[in-house]
Protein backbone atom coordinates (compact mmCIF):
# COMPACT_ATOMS: atom_id res chain seq x y z
CA UNK A 1 0.00 0.00 0.00
CA UNK A 2 0.88 3.41 -1.26
CA UNK A 3 0.81 6.17 1.54
CA UNK A 4 -0.09 9.60 0.37
CA UNK A 5 2.64 11.82 1.95
CA UNK A 6 0.79 15.16 0.25
CA UNK A 7 -1.04 16.02 3.07
CA UNK A 8 1.66 15.73 5.67
CA UNK A 9 4.26 17.80 3.85
CA UNK A 10 1.27 20.52 2.85
CA UNK A 11 0.43 20.07 6.55
CA UNK A 12 4.25 20.84 7.91
CA UNK A 13 4.96 23.83 5.28
CA UNK A 14 1.31 25.62 6.04
CA UNK A 15 2.44 25.31 10.33
CA UNK A 16 5.82 26.65 9.43
CA UNK A 17 4.73 29.18 7.38
CA UNK A 18 2.39 30.33 9.84
CA UNK A 19 4.84 30.48 12.86
CA UNK A 20 6.82 32.51 10.82
CA UNK A 21 4.74 34.94 9.36
CA UNK A 22 3.21 35.21 13.26
CA UNK A 23 6.83 35.70 14.66
CA UNK A 24 7.56 38.71 11.87
CA UNK A 25 3.94 40.60 12.45
CA UNK A 26 4.69 40.30 16.35
CA UNK A 27 7.58 41.94 16.21
CA UNK A 28 6.75 45.14 14.45
CA UNK A 29 7.38 48.01 16.78
CA UNK A 30 4.99 50.55 17.43
CA UNK A 31 5.97 53.76 18.78
CA UNK A 32 3.22 53.31 21.77
CA UNK A 33 5.38 50.22 22.67
CA UNK A 34 8.28 51.76 23.14
CA UNK A 35 9.31 52.48 26.88
CA UNK A 36 10.37 55.87 26.75
CA UNK A 37 13.21 57.43 29.32
CA UNK A 38 11.43 59.80 31.97
CA UNK A 39 12.20 63.58 32.23
CA UNK A 40 12.82 64.89 35.35
CA UNK A 41 9.19 65.87 36.12
CA UNK A 42 8.35 62.54 35.06
CA UNK A 43 9.99 61.16 38.40
CA UNK A 44 8.80 64.21 40.45
CA UNK A 45 4.99 63.49 38.88
CA UNK A 46 5.14 59.16 39.86
CA UNK A 47 6.82 58.86 42.89
CA UNK A 48 4.81 59.45 46.31
CA UNK A 49 8.00 60.31 48.13
CA UNK A 50 7.97 63.55 46.74
CA UNK A 51 3.95 64.77 46.73
CA UNK A 52 4.89 68.45 48.16
CA UNK A 53 7.57 69.13 45.57
CA UNK A 54 5.18 68.12 42.93
CA UNK A 55 2.59 70.44 44.08
CA UNK A 56 5.20 73.08 44.02
CA UNK A 57 6.29 72.06 40.33
CA UNK A 58 2.72 72.47 39.32
CA UNK A 59 2.07 75.44 41.08
CA UNK A 60 5.02 77.43 39.58
CA UNK A 61 3.88 75.99 36.07
CA UNK A 62 7.67 74.32 35.58
CA UNK A 63 7.04 70.78 34.37
CA UNK A 64 7.48 71.04 30.96
CA UNK A 65 10.84 73.24 32.21
CA UNK A 66 11.58 70.11 33.98
CA UNK A 67 11.37 68.08 30.41
CA UNK A 68 13.38 69.39 28.16
CA UNK A 69 16.35 71.21 30.11
CA UNK A 70 19.23 69.50 30.78
CA UNK A 71 19.33 70.22 34.63
CA UNK A 72 20.31 68.94 37.99
CA UNK A 73 18.00 69.12 41.02
CA UNK A 74 18.28 68.78 44.54
CA UNK A 75 15.36 67.58 45.06
CA UNK A 76 13.80 67.74 48.81
CA UNK A 77 12.00 64.55 49.65
CA UNK A 78 8.70 64.51 51.91
CA UNK A 79 10.63 63.96 55.17
CA UNK A 80 12.75 66.81 54.45
CA UNK A 81 9.73 69.23 54.30
CA UNK A 82 8.56 67.75 57.44
CA UNK A 83 11.75 68.95 59.04
CA UNK A 84 11.26 72.49 57.82
CA UNK A 85 8.06 72.08 59.08
CA UNK A 86 6.46 72.43 55.49
CA UNK A 87 3.71 69.69 54.94
CA UNK A 88 1.73 71.34 52.45
CA UNK A 89 2.49 73.79 49.64
CA UNK A 90 0.27 76.08 50.24
CA UNK A 91 3.12 77.39 53.17
CA UNK A 92 4.85 79.16 50.30
CA UNK A 93 3.23 81.88 48.57
CA UNK A 94 2.18 82.22 44.88
CA UNK A 95 4.69 85.21 44.33
CA UNK A 96 7.46 82.76 45.45
CA UNK A 97 6.60 79.46 44.33
CA UNK A 98 8.98 79.73 41.06
CA UNK A 99 11.76 81.19 42.91
CA UNK A 100 11.74 78.39 45.61
CA UNK A 101 11.49 75.78 42.87
CA UNK A 102 14.52 77.39 40.95
CA UNK A 103 16.42 77.62 44.32
CA UNK A 104 17.09 73.99 43.67
CA UNK A 105 18.28 73.68 40.46
CA UNK A 106 21.98 74.41 38.69
CA UNK A 107 22.21 74.62 34.87
CA UNK A 108 23.85 70.99 33.22
CA UNK A 109 23.86 67.34 34.73
CA UNK A 110 26.28 67.06 37.01
CA UNK A 111 26.52 63.65 38.62
CA UNK A 112 27.34 63.38 42.80
CA UNK A 113 31.21 62.71 41.98
CA UNK A 114 31.91 65.57 39.34
CA UNK A 115 30.11 68.28 41.64
CA UNK A 116 32.93 70.66 42.28
CA UNK A 117 33.66 72.22 46.12
CA UNK A 118 32.40 75.61 45.98
CA UNK A 119 30.01 78.14 44.84
CA UNK A 120 27.26 77.30 41.91
CA UNK A 121 24.24 79.46 40.87
CA UNK A 122 21.28 78.33 41.19
CA UNK A 123 18.50 79.06 38.28
CA UNK A 124 17.22 81.88 40.33
CA UNK A 125 21.13 83.40 40.50
CA UNK A 126 21.11 82.36 44.21
CA UNK A 127 24.15 80.88 45.37
CA UNK A 128 24.21 77.60 46.20
CA UNK A 129 27.50 76.24 48.05
CA UNK A 130 28.62 72.61 47.48
CA UNK A 131 30.97 71.36 50.19
CA UNK A 132 31.97 67.33 50.44
CA UNK A 133 33.11 65.68 54.17
CA UNK A 134 34.35 61.93 53.67
CA UNK A 135 32.22 60.78 50.66
CA UNK A 136 28.90 62.94 51.96
CA UNK A 137 28.15 65.80 49.46
CA UNK A 138 25.94 68.68 50.89
CA UNK A 139 24.68 71.59 49.66
CA UNK A 140 24.28 74.52 51.66
CA UNK A 141 24.60 72.12 54.51
CA UNK A 142 21.73 69.66 53.28
CA UNK A 143 23.25 66.51 52.74
CA UNK A 144 22.61 64.59 49.80
CA UNK A 145 20.96 61.54 51.09
CA UNK A 146 20.29 59.72 47.42
CA UNK A 147 22.59 60.77 44.76
CA UNK A 148 22.15 60.47 40.56
CA UNK A 149 19.21 59.15 40.19
CA UNK A 150 18.98 59.77 36.21
CA UNK A 151 16.02 60.82 34.52
CA UNK A 152 16.51 61.62 30.34
CA UNK A 153 17.38 65.53 30.98
CA UNK A 154 19.29 65.49 33.92
CA UNK A 155 19.78 64.25 36.92
CA UNK A 156 17.98 64.51 40.42
CA UNK A 157 20.05 64.12 44.21
CA UNK A 158 18.01 63.93 47.01
CA UNK A 159 18.31 65.98 50.14
CA UNK A 160 17.52 66.01 53.77
CA UNK A 161 16.19 69.44 54.26
CA UNK A 162 15.11 72.41 52.08
CA UNK A 163 17.24 75.02 50.39
CA UNK A 164 15.98 78.30 51.77
CA UNK A 165 17.34 81.39 50.20
CA UNK A 166 15.53 84.48 51.32
CA UNK A 167 14.47 87.06 48.20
Amino acid sequence: MKKNRFVGRWATFFLIATLFSATVISCKENSEDRVKPKTIADVILENGQFSILKDIMVRARMTDALRTDNITLFAPDNNAFGRANIFSSSVIPDDSVKYFLQNHIIKNRTEAAELKLGNHPALNKANLVVTKTDSIVAVNKSDVVIPNVNADNGVIHVIDSVLVIIK
